[in-house]
């Protein structure tokens, strides 16, 4: 039995934490299971009995805001969470999070941040170059959802207008980002601490240019060459990450880093290369909790 004690939050049970359960598991460690709607802090405890019992826990809430939520509330009882507070509210920010990377050296494709039609219309001629499309993105948002390619000024000024009256303000925050060539796939890296671990490719399926596989798109594993993996955990350490999927496409100039997932999903990438990625993590755990 292990001497280490590991807390696993959730709020919808994928096979990713089917996953990391059973190698929980099989290894005989000790650990709980939390739903995070069955949750009550109450500001007159100081302490929450599953958590008071525990090493370290490991986010991972599908909601932005509960992760952000959840995370922070843990770390004021004194515990660590994996990926930390200030790395999951980075990591939810997709402009943030490219801010960070392009101060960081690592990169990134071109991207300007508009809150109003006037702005968006600026930075949609400064990307597009009279000819290019441009994609449209909100700053939080997984899955390829609510991403846009646009082709001309008419088409953005319909699209903002639709998003600024949109209830969610993080729709109303839109991200312009150039279009990057890409030989139709991307890849999803998974790194843990200082290594990535796996990576696969992700295919756009036929009717879609977006390669989520979350959409259709085809998995396909990646053999990792060094500067795969140096891009990618520099990636991931620029928002503070212990683990994260990093998305990765190939351009004319190299690769170029889209987004740091730091609740990453990664069932495809064990399902297509084999390799353990829960294993990898549940290490990564045991060496934090025993520091």
């Amino acid at each position: 039995m292990s001497s280490i004690a590991i807390l696993v939050t959730y709020d919808l049970f994928r096979l990713d934490e089917k996953l990391l359960v059973d190698e929980l598991k099989r290894r005989s460690i000790e650990f709980k299971l939390i739903n995070l709607d069955s949750l009550l802090f109450d500001t007159e405890s100081t302490s929450f009995a599953d958590a008071s019992s525990s090493d370290i826990v490991l986010m991972r809430s599908v909601s932005h805001t509960r992760s952000e939520m959840f995370s922070r509330l843990f770390e004021e009882l004194g515990l660590t969470v994996v990926n930390s507070f200030d790395t999951i509210w980075i990591g939810n920010n997709k402009f943030l999070s490219l801010v960070r990377l392009a101060r960081a050296g690592v990169p990134v494709p071109r991207s300007i941040l508009a809150v109003n039609e006037s702005k968006a219309l600026e930075g949609f001629k400064a990307l597009s170059n009279g000819s290019c499309p441009v994609i449209i993105k909100p700053i939080s948002g997984s899955w390829g959802r609510m991403v846009s390619l646009v082709y001309s000024d008419s088409e953005l000024s319909l699209l903002v207008k639709h998003r600024l009256r949109m209830e969610n303000p993080y729709m109303r925050m839109l991200i312009l980002q150039e279009y990057v060539d890409k030989p139709g796939r991307d890849i999803r890296v998974i790194v843990v601490e200082d290594r990535a671990v796996a990576a696969i490719y992700r295919h756009a399926p036929s009717s879609d240019w977006r390669t989520n596989t979350a959409r259709g798109g085809r998995a396909e594993a990646v053999k990792i060459d060094k500067e795969l993996e140096e891009i990618s955990v520099r990636a991931s350490k620029a928002v503070g990450a212990h683990y994260a999927g990093v998305d990765v496409v190939e351009s004319k100039d190299g690769y170029i880093v889209l987004e740091v997932n730091v609740v990453p999903e990664f069932k495809n990438v064990m399902r297509v290369t084999g390799i353990n990625v829960a294993g990898e993590i549940i290490d990564m755990l045991i060496r934090l909790a025993k520091r």
